[in-house]
């Protein structure tokens, strides 16, 4: 029963790739290009300086909140218990939104990588027609979605120069 569910699924997953004989195919690492390319480059290089302040302004904004918080520890003892409840509320308010807006320039930062990837890749759309006309494929797969290839069929190096 696994034998004949194992073969469907072979099946399934290889048919809709079956191409003609006078069909030619390449293949292509797509992350190795980007990963390459000096657009690709300065656009990490850039990323990662973005990066690493905003990390570097969270960590000293942690140590603020964690100095506060120990401070209002201190004076836990001469505030009146409601006083010291709000100051307590307001501290864990700041800290909350802080962390959101953190979250937020992460994802922001994700955000400007995704929209350089696309552009770079529109880029590289006309480059990679020709590699694929001059070897004279008609089909493209990235290298991820082939278990085999051979050598010849990569034209990976071709595009990245």
């Amino acid at each position: 029963m696994f034998q004949k569910l194992a073969v469907i699924m072979l099946l399934a997953l290889v048919a809709p790739l079956t191409v003609s004989a006078q069909e030619r195919i390449a293949v292509m690492d797509l992350g190795r290009v980007l990963v390459d390319s000096p657009a690709m480059q300065d656009i990490d290089k850039q990323l990662k300086a973005k990066d690493d302040a905003l990390r570097a302004d969270a960590k000293a904004k942690q140590t603020s909140f964690g100095e506060r918080q120990t401070t209002l520890n201190q004076q836990r003892a001469i505030l009146p218990p409601e006083q010291f409840s709000q100051k307590q509320r307001e501290l864990a308010t700041e800290m909350r939104e802080y962390e959101s807006e953190f979250k937020a320039k992460l994802r922001q930062l994700a955000a400007s990588r995704n929209l350089a990837i696309s552009k770079i890749e529109d880029k590289m759309e006309p480059i990679v027609k020709k590699v694929v006309n001059e070897v004279g494929a008609s089909v493209l797969v990235e290298k991820k979605q082939v278990i085999f290839a051979a050598k010849e069929l990569n034209i990976t190096a071709r595009v990245s120069q």
